[in-house]
């Protein structure tokens, strides 16, 4: 009987290292096509767009991923999705419209995250 247990525990062990493995691989490439994602649909400035090239994937080392905008664009994130006042001299003289960018690859990943790890596993 002993044995048995022993040889259960083995198989539960090897399955659950196969499965956070797997999970880790498909929160990091699906983490990279949003990151990617970004990097195309970003707004884009007319002098070079650093704010779209500046999309990346942090990992850690639980198997989690965030995806983020490197210094010192991420500043821009909040301001260009949702849309700001200009001001000049302490004087509001218009508005910046919202640019909505994020919220639509946010979902994307989201979807996109559950659906492949559903046919991994």
């Amino acid at each position: 009987m002993d044995s048995l247990l022993v040889e259960m525990n083995k198989i539960l062990q090897n399955y659950t290292t196969n499965v956070n493995e797997t999970m880790k691989s498909v929160i990091n490439v699906t983490a990279k096509d949003g990151a990617d994602q970004l990097k195309v649909t970003s707004p884009r400035a007319p002098h070079g767009g650093e704010y779209a090239k500046n999309w990346a994937v942090k990992r850690d080392r639980y198997g989690h991923a965030t995806i983020y905008n490197k210094a010192p664009t991420y500043r821009l994130t909040h301001l260009l999705e949702n849309g700001h006042d200009v001001v000049v001299n302490g004087q509001k003289v218009g508005e910046a419209p919202a640019q909505p960018h994020i919220k639509q690859v946010e979902e994307w990943v989201q979807e996109e995250l559950i659906q492949r790890l559903s046919e991994a596993l």
